[in-house]
């Protein structure tokens, strides 16, 4: 009887002592504002009606609600990651934690635009989620730009891979203290959706250096790919009454136009559609 108890208060032992371990693990990071000007405020914890004025050197926690005004300029550094908020932009730091390989970020992008330059510290992944009322965007280590306006949005990638996919308002959520201490996913080498993130749902995609992808309130979505091929048909009916015109008028000046040049024109988005600019190489 007593080597029982003996042994049920070691194994106890054990398994809280393994818990303190794994949660000594999860971390909690920090956003810092490394520049602001303009009107750059985050909103009061204590009173959410009052909004304080941000400033270079300040440090933001999980949960911060932050919105900037007109003409303004705000930059975070999470760890060697930044984020560029533009103006007119409001968003929350959903999760900012360090976990034992790998540091996590989720920011809500309720409204504006805000542009990531993600880059993980040395021998640790990098996880960087944006999330928007129609869609959300899983980073591996890239620099991309999501904005959203009129009940869409639009993600761009300037380099690296993105995982993306439709996402159901929910509004802002922050991270529970599970979330925080779940084990992290560590992405694998490859730009599919299952090698820069878990959890994905069907549907999702990726999007790479140079592509832009859009979602819509109305279900609509516009993946690289589809919106590629949708703008250069667009062009087909087009193309030669352009081409005509542009080389009766290259005649005159004693100059060549290409077809080229005709393609890299930027084409009115449809009514209703999503509006989306896309490159792509010839």
């Amino acid at each position: 009887m007593k080597a029982s108890i003996k042994t049920f208060f070691l194994a106890s032992f054990v398994a809280a002592f393994g818990i303190s371990s794994v949660m000594a693990e999860s971390e909690q990071m920090q956003a810092i504002v490394e520049k602001a000007s303009g009107k750059v405020e985050v909103q009061d914890r204590t009173d959410p009606t009052k909004w304080l004025p941000l400033s270079a050197g300040t440090p933001l926690d999980k949960g911060a609600v932050i919105q900037t005004g007109f003409k303004s300029e705000l930059v975070l550094k999470i760890k060697n990651s930044k984020v560029s908020v533009a103006p007119l932009t409001r968003i929350t730091l959903e999760q900012l934690v360090s976990k034992d390989k790998k540091d996590e970020t989720r920011i809500y992008l309720d409204t504006g635009s805000i542009k990531s330059n993600v880059k993980k510290t040395e021998d640790r992944a990098v996880g960087f989620k944006v999330r928007s009322p129609v869609a959300t965007a899983s980073v591996r280590g890239t620099e991309l730009e999501v904005s959203n306006k009129f009940r869409a949005t639009d993600v761009k990638t300037y380099s690296g891979s993105v995982a993306v996919w439709k996402s159901s308002n929910k509004g802002a959520q922050v991270a529970t203290k599970a979330e925080d201490d779940a084990p992290a996913f560590i992405p694998t080498a490859g730009n599919s959706v299952g090698a820069i993130t878990d959890g994905a749902p069907l549907g999702a995609f990726t999007v790479t250096k140079g592509q832009t992808a859009g979602f819509s309130s109305d279900g609509t979505v516009a993946s690289a790919a589809s919106n590629a091929t949708r703008t250069a048909t667009s062009f087909s009916a087009t193309t030669s009454a352009s081409e005509s015109e542009a080389t009766s008028s290259s005649a005159a000046s004693g100059s060549t136009a290409t077809k080229t040049d005709v393609q890299k024109a930027t084409p009115s988005p449809a009514k209703g559609s999503v509006s989306i600019s896309v490159e792509w190489d010839d």
